[in-house]
């Protein structure tokens, strides 16, 4: 049985600069035995002025950090492991109200770390296949709650004049993969289910009519919810809008306020939860995105 990641391993697996880089390295060069530039085996160690490597046969220095989110970066890695560990292990969301006051950085320092990670989480490089459950919600604000002169007309259903929409496809026993579009409309979403779930898979929609163009190459099953049915038999669509709820939880309760522009990395965040849902060890798991 896993051994659950906890604060105490943490603290003695990265408690210095030089245990972060150690660590970085070994994640973007596992099998450093040769030396790139002479090709010759080599140890590489350290400089404690710099955070870089240098041969010991011909003096290259590698710098691990560079094309990772660290790069650039003043923050010290002992703060940059510490908020995605904090990431890992909030169930809820992480705050960049919340990170500011663990770190004591700046807002604008805590938000831009968040997103970093957030950037890193997209992983939707296995096809969905099996049973998969297509479907879609809207992001933002509820019209009854607007001021009567910002109520916005027409707004209701899957008009999103005033929300942003996203579309998930969810594979039973497997992993949900959710992207942000610019509308529902068959030219935006199947062409994703298209790249995105192995063809002669099964896919359970809603009687939302833009899913009908799937037939050709996915076995279409549906129920209609305009008629009170949200199961027939095994054709239901329950898994993936308890996905949107969790999402939509995560979203008001912890971040209150999302702009459309960084809403892909909120769902990135989601997805990547809920595909590791059962992983004692989710830190080292989003280690091994950068």
């Amino acid at each position: 049985m896993a051994t659950k990641y906890t604060i105490n391993i943490f603290k003695k697996e990265y408690s210095t600069e030089a245990a972060c880089l150690d660590r970085i390295l070994k994640l973007k060069y596992p099998d450093l035995k040769t030396c790139p530039k002479c090709n010759r085996e080599a140890t590489f160690t350290r400089i404690k002025t710099r955070p870089c490597y240098h041969c010991d046969k011909c003096y290259y220095q590698i710098y691990p950090t560079v094309g990772t989110i660290f790069e650039k970066s003043t923050t010290p890695l002992t703060s940059w492991f510490f908020a995605m560990y904090l990431f890992t292990a909030s169930k809820n969301g992480l705050s960049a109200k919340e990170l500011e006051r663990h770190l004591g950085v700046t807002y604008k320092c805590a938000f831009r770390m968040l997103h970093k990670i957030r950037s890193i989480l997209e992983n939707d490089k296995d096809l969905l296949s099996g049973v998969v459950e297509l479907d879609e919600t809207f992001v933002g604000g509820k019209n009854i709650n607007r001021h009567y002169d910002k109520k916005i007309q027409g707004c209701q259903g899957r008009s999103h004049k005033d929300k942003t929409p996203v579309f998930g496809m969810l594979e039973r026993g497997g992993n949900v993969v959710a992207k942000v579009v610019k509308d529902t409309k068959i030219q935006s979403i199947i062409p994703i289910a298209k790249r995105t779930i192995e063809e002669g898979s099964i896919v359970c929609t809603d009687e939302y009519s833009a899913y009908d163009s799937s037939r050709p190459d996915y076995i279409h099953e549906r129920v209609n919810h305009n008629i009170g049915q949200y199961a027939n038999g095994d054709v239901t669509t329950n898994r993936i809008e308890n996905f949107w709820s969790n999402v939509k939880r995560t979203l008001k309760g912890s971040y209150i306020t999302v702009s459309p522009k960084y809403l892909q990395n909120y769902v990135n965040e989601c997805t990547f939860k809920y595909n590791n849902k059962g992983n004692k060890n989710l830190f080292n798991e989003l280690l091994e995105h950068i």
